[in-house]
């Protein structure tokens, strides 16, 4: 179980996945392939990070055996977090 609390790891997770989205654009804007390059090991990292995160919520998550509400500030709304199957799920209310 991690040190952090659903909301943090959520917060990071979504994080995480804001970056990766960005790096995307910006690989895509770009026509230096130095740069494109650079962009691609900066995604894969993130991605690496975004595994991480998202298997240590799945684990807290398991071990609370229940829906946990979370806000979800990209969405601006509450957002359900709950395993099923052993991925990461989400419910919106």
């Amino acid at each position: 179980m991690s040190q952090f609390t659903i909301q943090e790891q959520f917060n990071n997770y979504l994080s995480l996945l804001n970056k990766i989205h960005n790096i995307d654009q910006d690989i895509d804007a770009l026509i230096n392939e130095v740069e494109i390059a650079d962009l691609q090991d900066k995604r894969a990292l993130s991605k690496k990070r975004l595994k991480r995160v998202s298997d240590e919520l799945i684990s807290s998550l398991t071990d609370m055996g229940n829906k946990y509400p979370i806000h979800n500030y990209l969405a601006g709304q509450t957002t359900y977090l709950f395993v099923l199957d052993g991925k990461l799920s989400f419910e919106y209310h």
